[in-house]
């Protein structure tokens, strides 16, 4: 590249001054109303969808360049948590610098590439292009009128400007601004691989998607090749030039650096044991593991992580969280918002603490929804340590169990408010892979989850279930009576005659009320969780279960486990698995398990 000299680089800046000026000055004297995002509009039809590749690959891209690359991802990132859910009334116009504001630094702003008097240089902000070309194709292609638009000054072969499809924007003079006639929705957001521009309004009836992809230049036709060197979206810039401009700004590294190709990061909250072996058998040595504390250090096992790599800690987080929980119901509204706000809180930490060579994430689920809002995930490949059913399958499973028991105090105590749940549907969309030991969960998105072998317990309760002797039929419900764990359907099928005496043991509280199981002739109830090797069975027709361990627990100790699928265990030797809700197939489970042990003990012991 050429190098410039001072006199035009003065020039340069003064001309940028005047022409910011005199903008200034148009906008206070016909001022725009910015749009705001909102939800009223999101039910209208999606008209048009851009897509744009977000990373240089192939041949001749230069390693050099990479944080650069990754300077302008991070910019998409901070322009579209400005510009998603945006909604325009009628005739309101659209104004790139009016709704994204000034590329600084203290908004979150990066070095990315910038071209500037036919270089590309290091430049606060840079990258946007991407996205001006995205917002000036889909509104083309959805029929608003366009206002004001400048294409780039160099159009490199195979990119959007050779084909007269690109906008170039420059705080705060040169601008894209288009309207349309009627009220339109606008959604921008970043997967792993593409910056995707979507416009929803009711003119249209079919959608228009486009994919636009840098296309190979030995492969472009003669007619359209441009000789000479050029600086394009994906030139060479100051990073990899053999002859540095002495003007242009600093990078964030130097050309002769080794570059670094991104980084994996494990943003963890509670340590599951197959997650923990997880971990350890993938994890690698420069990986960074961001976690609540230090649980192995400490001998928390609730946060003991493997440590490898290098470990974040979010002591302050935690502490508190701790000391609101133990001040928390056991059941209710308030605890689950509670809960949930923890859970935003540590995720919003966690977010501040990514860097832009985290170019790879495991989150833990809790965690997911709040870091899509944050808008941290885009351009990161994303993959998911499922604790449970998505929010939008669990609560329908909720209302499901409302139905069927709608004189449950439980089962419709508490939603997730919408946005969180759509949020989480939308991350777990975009994310790379689901990891979970959960059957069920599992179940939700086969075609991109990896199921894990369940970690068994070590059955220290009784070790080997014990030869059963005549009395009673024990039964262990290894939880509190509440009704998402299938108490309603429980009772039903006790309460039936021709069980014979029932001993049953609950682990928890009574939360469906006092007397809840006053109508089971035959049952004592017992609260206590008894020696394993003293049960019959256990027994968790779950419509919500998402950690079995008391039945795997069970399994390892030989012991017979009746069990819905929603308990998410595979096919095991001594489970037997009902539907969530069969409170007529549970029943002929113990009839069918544990019908010889219904004899009088005159006719001898049980089976």
């Amino acid at each position: 590249m050429e190098k410039l000299e001072p006199i035009e680089v003065a020039v340069h800046q003064a001309k940028v001054q005047v022409h910011r000026l005199l903008r200034w000055v148009d906008d206070r004297r016909d001022p725009l109303t910015p749009a705001r995002s909102g939800r009223l509009l999101v039910d209208l039809p999606l008209a048009v969808e851009d897509r744009s590749s977000l990373w240089t690959t192939g041949p001749d891209a230069d390693p050099r360049e990479w944080p650069l690359e990754l300077g302008k991802v991070e910019n998409l990132r901070v322009a579209a948590r400005a510009l998603d859910g945006l909604e325009f009334e009628a005739h309101q116009v659209f104004s790139f610098w009016a709704q994204v504001g000034p590329p600084v630094r203290a908004r979150g702003y990066v070095a990315g590439r910038e071209l500037r008097e036919g270089c590309v240089v290091p430049g606060i902000g840079g990258g946007l292009c991407l996205l001006s070309n995205g917002l000036y194709g889909a509104a083309r292609r959805a029929g608003f009128e366009l206002l004001e638009r400048h294409p780039h000054s160099r159009r490199p072969p195979g990119s959007r400007a050779a084909l007269g499809e690109d906008a170039t924007v420059a705080w705060n003079y040169v601008d894209l601004r288009f309207v349309a006639g009627q009220p339109w929705r606008l959604e921008v957001r970043l997967d792993a691989q593409a910056l995707i521009v979507g416009v929803r309004t009711e003119r249209r009836r079919n959608p228009v998607r486009v994919l636009h992809e840098r296309r190979d230049l030995e492969r472009e036709p003669s007619s359209l090749r441009v000789s000479g060197r050029w600086a394009g979206d994906a030139g060479p810039s100051c990073m990899s030039c053999d002859r540095p401009c002495d003007n242009a700004r600093p990078g964030p590294a130097t050309p002769t650096a080794t570059p670094i190709r991104g980084r994996r990061s494990w943003l963890v909250d509670a340590a599951w044991p197959e997650y923990v072996r997880h971990v350890r058998a993938h994890a690698r040595p420069h990986d960074r593991v961001l976690q609540p504390i230090d649980g192995e250090l400490l001998g928390q096992r609730r946060y003991a992580w493997p440590r490898v790599g290098e470990r974040v800690q979010f002591p302050v987080q935690t502490v508190a969280r701790s000391l609101r929980s133990r001040r928390l119901a056991s059941q209710g509204p308030g605890r689950q918002r509670a809960l949930l706000e923890d859970d935003r809180r540590l995720a919003t930490a966690m977010a501040a603490r990514l860097e832009l060579e985290d170019t790879e994430l495991v989150v833990a689920q809790n965690l997911l929804g709040h870091l899509w809002r944050l808008g941290v995930l885009g351009g990161r490949r994303v993959s998911v340590l499922m604790q449970r059913l998505p929010l939008l399958e669990l609560q329908a499973q909720l209302d499901e169990a409302h139905a069927r028991n709608p004189d449950s105090p439980t089962l419709a105590d508490f939603r997730a408010d919408p946005w969180l749940a759509e949020a989480e549907s939308r991350a777990l969309d975009d994310a790379i892979e689901l990891i979970t030991p959960h059957v069920g969960v599992a179940n939700c998105y086969p075609g991109k989850t990896t199921v894990l072998d369940w970690e068994l317990g070590s059955g220290v309760r009784g070790g080997r279930a014990r030869v059963r002797v005549p009395g009673p039929l024990r039964l262990w419900l290894p939880t509190s009576s509440v009704a998402r764990k299938g108490v309603w359907e429980l009772r039903d099928a006790l309460s039936e005659p021709g069980l014979g005496r029932v001993e049953l043991w609950i682990a928890g509280r009574e939360l469906e009320g006092a007397r809840f199981w006053s109508s089971c002739v035959g049952v004592t109830v017992q609260r206590g969780s008894p020696e394993l090797a003293t049960l019959d069975a256990v027994v968790l027709p779950a419509w919500i279960e998402h950690q079995p361990r008391a039945l795997l627990q069970a399994v390892a100790a030989g012991v017979p486990v009746i069990a819905s699928s929603a308990c998410g265990l595979p096919e095991i030797l001594g489970v037997h698995t009902i539907a969530a809700g069969d409170a007529t197939g549970l029943r002929r489970a113990l009839t069918e398990l544990h019908g010889p042990a219904l004899a009088e003990p005159s006719q001898g012991g049980r089976a």
